[in-house]
Order: C-alpha cells, then sequence, then structure tokens
C-alpha cells in the first residue's frame, strides 16, 4: 500500500465517520422495531457505497483476502463488514434468510482474512472510534 497524503487521509477519515454514522442510525432503527426493513436493507447498501466507493461491486465478488487487502485499512474492513452484519438483521427480519446467511458467511470471512492480514487490531467497533 502507497503512502496516503493528508488529503486523502482527511477524506478517509471523512467517509469513515459518514458510514459509522449512518451505521449508527441504522441499529438503532433495527433495535428501535422499525417496520420497513427493507428500508434498512437498501440503506445499509447505500452506506456500504459510501464506504467502498467505485469499488464497491468488485470488491463485493472478490474472495475474501484479496478484498482485504485491496481495502488495506483495518477500520474500513471493521466498518464494512458491521454494515453487512446490519444488512443480515435486515434481511431475516424481511424474512429472506438466505440473503441474511450469505451476508453473515462474508462477514465472517472477511473478519477472518483481516485476522490474518493484520493480527488482532485495536480498531474494535468502528462506530466508537469515529466519534473520538
Amino acid at each position: 500500500m502507497r503512502p496516503r497524503g493528508n488529503t486523502q487521509e482527511d477524506y478517509l477519515l471523512r467517509i469513515i465517520r459518514q458510514a459509522a454514522e449512518l451505521l449508527r442510525q441504522l441499529r438503532h432503527r433495527l433495535l428501535g422495531g422499525e417496520e420497513n426493513a427493507g428500508s434498512i436493507r437498501r440503506d445499509a447498501a447505500a452506506a456500504i457505497d459510501l464506504l467502498l466507493g467505485s469499488q464497491a461491486s468488485v470488491l463485493g465478488m472478490l474472495d475474501p483476502e484479496s478484498a482485504v487487502r485491496m481495502l488495506g485499512h483495518p477500520a474500513l474492513v471493521d466498518l464494512w463488514t458491521a454494515l453487512l452484519d446490519v444488512e443480515a438483521d435486515a434481511a431475516e427480519a424481511d424474512g429472506d434468510v438466505g440473503v441474511a446467511t450469505r451476508r453473515r458467511t462474508r462477514v465472517a470471512a472477511l473478519r477472518r482474512a483481516a485476522l490474518h492480514a493484520w493480527g488482532p487490531t485495536s480498531t474494535g467497533d468502528t462506530t466508537e472510534d469515529a466519534h473520538e
């Protein structure tokens, strides 16, 4: 991975903060029992697109190791997997168990690949990191 300039790093941090705030809102909506799980699914997918940008569709198709390597930052992987978790929860609430299972399988594989790539990280839950 090549070094990032200040402008690029600032942009990355801004995107992480925005996506983390969207994640927080989506979790709140899920826990609040929002009736429209389909809306939460769409919004989670939109937050993933915001986070991953133009690479979102490619990253979604890549094997977990390649996707993690391409992202190159543990916080991005943490946030991406958290958004996929929300999408899985909303899919399950929507009665779409197949999609929920596929999302959870993808989350587990991405987290294993990140652990293999970086070892245990201190990023933890990005919703907290982004607000500090």
